[in-house]
């Protein structure tokens, strides 16, 4: 007897069908290499992770104190401007004794505020102001504007940064919040940049120190700094702020705030070792890899902390996605697995699916091939089958459509033929009597009423045309009869575009003529024609008050109507106008279908009404 690995190895070579077979080698070969590269790349590339985070994370940070000193710089520059501006310099660039002398002109102060007021973006720069030396200079807030000052006295300000300057030889100073007063802070800004004029020294006074003669203090905005902050690291619950060298928090996230991770300014260099380089260290709320970067000019520095926990969620995250993509690639692989074991018996399936579509209507061509094997060489000799199937009906609906256009143009040719021997013989009679200018405007009328008739070879006219051609008739009718009909066209403009068969409205007037107001006592009546859009349908009226249809001729011609498109044409007796009608009848019926063409309603002494219904199409420019 077998042991139990030897049979199941016979089953998996010879009774397991292809399709499993495929799916489990594949699964085999996919699974076990993935699980003994991803313990070992486990070991491997998480120090590599936690290297090439430290050092994306280090250059994150060098990048936003590039950020930090630009903004810095652009509220210093600010207030370098308003400092430079010929008012500045000529009311406080004086030497002591002749300060308060300079009255500044109106339009140079309008200037100053202009500058001041561009300067102010009230998104990062929030206020400029001018503190100036109200002991030796008169009282120069006579010159600010509306509710906003610019030149406010020192005396009044009540600032830890005017004692700063006093004991210091600097010319500029940035200042965070706790160097502001309270009504800086909520008036002007979180921060400043505050830069020194001085009065000049002149002769005997030349070596005594400088002595302030105003201020110009640009306020900007902690937020700005912060944002920039809250955006150095990619690390979750990072702390980053901002400490001046007098170890005055400047800026900071949520994290720096709460004190977990803060370190006073003089143990950065104690405890981080040299600046802008990450080194592990121990805090209040963990192990955390720190580094601190030096914001020139400013005498601020901006320290990173990055909380070693979170330092490796990076690295199991890259081992979780590696795991994911590897199981992917396992689910992908059994899939094509699945296919392939699938392919030979669907693509059989597929084209005898489409070879029974014959039975609801023409057989189809395969969309897509089914490649270049045996199963494929049977796709392409289908599709070629099909084609010619097709080919062939095609050629066989055409072959109808030209017989339909040929019928339709010999019910054309039916129309009654007596009407152009009539008005032949009517232009003879009216040569013969002399009656020129009568001949000349009949041959006219007859020559455009054949030339809308057979100028083209097209089945179709515009209904304007058509209503032209009729209006002709009945003018020759009128030469003929001595003006016994009266013709009125009721059509909108906007369907005169659209197409129609041509002599359609004819045999209609032809029959309301001759067989309904010729056949009244005083042979005059009128004849109206009317149309509208009816949905995605035109309907004509044709109407007139002559002597009506009888009922049983009209009971007759109804039913002729109604089997219109049939084989079988009205009898021979029927009357010759009535032909006509039947004709435009069928063929209305022949290019719409049955739903369209000819209703009759008639009362013997009033008068009748044929409705005229087909689609409304538009013709082509």
């Amino acid at each position: 007897m077998k042991n139990p690995f030897a049979r199941l190895l016979h089953h998996y070579t010879y009774n397991l069908k292809l399709k499993n077979k495929l799916v489990i080698s594949h699964a085999i070969l996919l699974m076990v290499p993935t699980a003994v590269v991803t313990g070992f790349l486990y070991a491997r590339m998480y120090g590599i992770v936690m290297d090439d985070t430290i050092r994306s994370e280090q250059a994150l940070a060098a990048q936003t104190v590039g950020t930090i000193e630009s903004l810095v710089d652009n509220a210093i520059h600010a207030g370098e401007v308003m400092a430079r501006t010929g008012l500045v310099l000529d009311l406080f660039n004086v030497p002591l004794e002749q300060a308060g002398t300079h009255q500044p002109q109106r339009s140079r102060v309008d200037s100053l505020y202009r500058l001041a007021s561009n300067l102010v973006d009230h998104s990062f720069i929030t206020d400029i102001r001018i503190y100036y030396d109200d002991a030796s200079y008169e009282d120069l807030s006579r010159y600010n504007q509306g509710r906003h000052p610019l030149f406010l006295p020192i005396s009044g300000l009540d600032s830890p940064w005017i004692g700063q300057f006093e004991s210091s030889s600097e010319e500029l100073m940035l200042c965070p919040g706790e160097l502001l007063s309270e009504s800086e802070t909520g008036e002007c800004g979180g921060l400043a940049s505050i830069l020194r004029l001085s009065y000049s020294r002149t002769g005997s006074n030349v070596t005594v120190p400088p002595q302030a003669s105003a201020y110009v203090a640009v306020y900007f905005s902690p937020d700005i700094l912060e944002g920039v902050l809250a955006g150095n690291t990619s690390v979750q619950d990072a702390s980053t702020y901002i400490v001046s060298s007098q170890d005055i928090p400047v800026a900071g996230t949520a994290p720096a705030a709460d004190g977990r991770y803060f370190l006073p300014f003089p143990q950065l260099s104690n405890r981080l070792g040299t600046g802008q380089t990450f080194s592990l260290v121990n805090f209040q709320g963990g192990a955390a890899y720190s580094a601190y970067f030096p914001i020139h000019d400013t005498g601020w520095y901006m320290v990173s902390i990055l909380p070693a926990s979170h330092i490796t969620d990076a690295g199991r995250l890259l081992m979780v996605q590696f795991i994911l993509i590897y199981l992917l690639f396992v689910l992908l692989a059994m899939f094509i697995a699945l296919l392939l074991s699938s392919s030979i018996a669907n693509r059989i399936i597929a084209v005898a699916y489409q070879m029974e579509s014959v039975r609801t209507g023409r057989p189809k061509p395969m969309k897509v091939g089914l490649g270049c094997d045996e199963i494929g060489v049977l796709s392409d000799t289908y599709n070629y089958m099909t084609g010619e199937i097709n080919r062939l009906m095609d050629a066989r609906e055409q072959a109808a459509e030209d017989l339909r256009k040929a019928e339709f143009r010999a019910l054309q040719a039916q129309i009654n033929p007596h009407f152009l021997y009539n008005t032949l013989d009517m232009i003879n009679w009216l040569s013969q009597t002399g009656r020129k200018e009568e001949v000349t405007r009949a041959v006219q009328a007859l020559s455009r009423f054949y030339k809308l008739t057979l100028s083209r070879r097209e089945l179709m006219n515009t209904i304007g045309d058509e209503l032209e051609h009729v209006s002709l008739y009945v003018q020759l009718q009128n030469m003929r009869y001595e003006n016994c009909a009266t013709l009125v066209v009721d059509v909108p403009e906007e369907l005169c575009g659209y197409t129609i068969p041509k002599l359609t409205f004819q045999p209609l007037v032809e029959n309301a003529l001759l067989h309904g107001i010729r056949m009244t006592e005083k042979k005059t009546g009128s004849i109206l024609i009317t149309g509208w859009r009816e949905g995605d349908d035109i309907v004509f009226i044709v109407s007139d008050d002559g002597a009506g249809i009888p009922p049983e001729k009209l009971d007759s011609l109804q039913e002729s109507a109604k089997k219109a498109g049939g084989t079988n044409p009205p009898a021979s007796g029927t009357e010759t106008g009535h032909i006509g009608v039947y004709n435009t009848n069928l063929r209305l019926k022949s290019l719409y279908g049955s739903q369209y063409g000819l209703s009759f309603n008639s009362h013997p002494g009033i008068g009748t009404e044929v409705m005229v219904r087909l689609p409304a199409n538009r013709a082509l420019s």
